[in-house]
């Protein structure tokens, strides 16, 4: 999995893990991800692929909560709900990685 942090991890922390100002983001990815800190730093370590499928998993969780299944919507209807998630994060004051 890469270091470098994705809108989607962004996503996930403010929508599965209830992202707050004063919080690191990694902080509230780790919670959507159902998982702490130490857990993410070994599975990376192992390099398993274990964190690539919490992601994935996570990524499903919140298009799910949205009402979003991402096997059976349309590449439009994933892109609409990706730009509300990220206009109700930017609402809620987060800022994206460039």
């Amino acid at each position: 999995m890469s270091t470098k942090a994705s809108v989607e991890m962004y996503l996930c922390a403010f929508h599965l893990g209830k992202w707050e100002a004063d919080e690191s983001v990694e902080d509230a990815y780790h919670r959507a991800l159902n998982i702490t800190a130490a857990q993410f730093h070994r599975m990376r370590m192992d390099n398993n692929g274990a964190p690539q499928e919490k992601h994935a998993d996570a990524i499903h969780r919140m298009y799910e909560a949205a009402g979003v299944n991402l096997t059976t919507a349309t590449e439009a209807e994933k892109a609409s709900l990706r730009l509300r998630l990220m206009d109700e994060a930017r609402k809620g004051g987060m800022r994206f990685p460039a």
